[in-house]
């Protein structure tokens, strides 16, 4: 099974160009999504960002189900609290004491689809960027400081490790008879039994990473050096130029 919010080595359009492209189309989304406010472009951007997901990221559905299942029912239930609570004026359905206006309806719909939209771009993002290659870019290309772009390499490292061990602990409590026990007070302790161990693994690997660190003279000097090259592909220039050119024309329009 994929985990989530972890680099997926392949080849692809979205693979093969560098991650400060992918960050500037990302960027482009997250303006084109909230210029928006109603229904059907927001409807039109995600499919679009599902189309970038599938064609050019070659990611299966399954991968990116997977990656945004938590977000789709978090946005599934403020759909349902913006449908019943925002305010309106056309009349669409009434339930007992309860109106559901077309204004609150169509609210709902962007507001949900904004979400999914900027998350499953993001997912597009570390799934398609090696976590060297961001640290190499943001560092090289960007002039941040690498201690900073480090922090992004030990997040996105980490984090699918955490998911990882996560998985390890909960089939040993299965295999021991733990962990799917019913009740309020069962469940408590279930949660016990999986965070204690999960949280003293991490805090195990963070203090043997510091520790390498340590020895390996990391922070020392103002610079450090790659064996690793990251270059601007001139198809990566061409996708975010598009990009570029329609957000802005899009944004000049709305102002108008």
């Amino acid at each position: 099974m994929s985990i989530a919010f972890q680099y997926q080595e392949k080849k692809s359009f979205m693979h093969d160009i560098d991650p400060i492209t992918k960050i500037v189309w990302m960027m482009c989304i997250s303006v084109l999504v909230f210029i928006y406010e109603t229904a059907i472009p927001q409807l039109g951007l995600f499919f679009i960002t599902l189309f970038t997901a599938f064609i050019f990221a070659r990611l299966s559905p399954k991968f990116v189900l997977g990656g945004i299942w938590i977000m789709l029912l978090f946005s599934i239930g403020f759909f349902i609290l913006q449908v019943l609570f925002v305010p309106g004026h056309t009349l669409l359905y009434t339930f007992g004491p309860l109106r559901i206006y077309m204004e609150s309806l169509d609210f709902a719909t962007a507001i949900t689809f904004r979400i999914l939209t900027i998350f499953t771009s993001s997912l597009v993002f570390v799934a398609t960027s090696d976590p060297r290659d961001i640290v190499i870019s943001l560092t090289k290309q960007l002039k941040i400081p690498y201690r900073y772009a480090y922090s992004i390499f030990v997040a996105l490292r980490f984090v699918p490790t955490l998911e990882s061990e996560a998985r390890i602990i909960e089939a040993a409590q299965t295999i021991r008879g733990v962990g799917k026990q019913k009740g309020l007070k069962s469940k408590a302790e279930n949660l016990k039994r999986f965070s204690l161990p999960l949280l003293m693994g991490a805090l195990r690997r963070v203090r043997v990473t510091a520790n390498t660190m340590e020895a390996k003279g990391y922070g020392a000097y103002a610079d450090r050096t790659y064996i690793r090259t990251v270059k601007i592909s001139k198809k990566g220039i061409g996708f975010v130029m598009l990009w570029i050119a329609a957000t802005v024309l899009i944004v000049a329009m709305k102002l108008r």
